[in-house]
């Protein structure tokens, strides 16, 4: 009798605590790439959208318009994540290749590549965006360009 209940105390120790290390474990987030292209009204940004009026203030009306990001349906039980980049060195990066998005208890990983996928413009300033529609989250978001987690407060902006 006392072994069985030592037996149980034990199975059911070891059911919790692999249930506790399945939460940190990321899985597959359900997305849509609304947006994309290189003429990013905005050099620099990391941006999550509730709401359209996020964009009202940093996009322009014809960048709005022109992505119909105005639309009341992009937001109804989604949010938006942009990525706005800026080709400084004039590498020619032209695109933001989406890794992919996946999550667990705590956070929403977005994973990305700034690439040159046209040698044509190589030698241009180029300011490439991506725009993805995801389920609403206010989990903690972590941003990974290439490989590098982005984490400082400032270069990460949620509405």
């Amino acid at each position: 009798m006392k072994n069985k209940i030592i037996f149980i105390v034990v199975l059911v120790g070891l059911i919790m605590s692999g249930k506790v290390f399945s939460q940190n474990e990321l899985k597959p987030v359900e997305y849509k790439v609304i947006a994309g292209g290189i003429d990013s009204p905005i050099p620099e940004l990391q941006i999550v959208c509730f709401n359209k009026y996020f964009n009202k203030d940093y996009l322009p009306a014809e960048f709005r318009k022109k992505y119909n990001l105005d639309d009341r349906k992009l937001y109804k039980k989604k949010m938006l994540i942009e990525i706005f980049q800026s080709d400084k060195n004039k590498q020619g990066l032209d695109k933001i290749d989406l890794v992919g998005i996946s999550e667990n208890n705590t956070e929403l990983v977005i994973e990305y590549n700034v690439v040159n996928s046209e040698s044509e413009n190589d030698n241009k300033q180029l300011t490439p965006f991506i725009i993805i529609q995801v389920p609403k989250s206010r989990k903690k978001m972590k941003f990974i360009a290439n490989g590098i987690e982005l984490g400082k407060p400032t270069d990460i902006y949620v509405d």
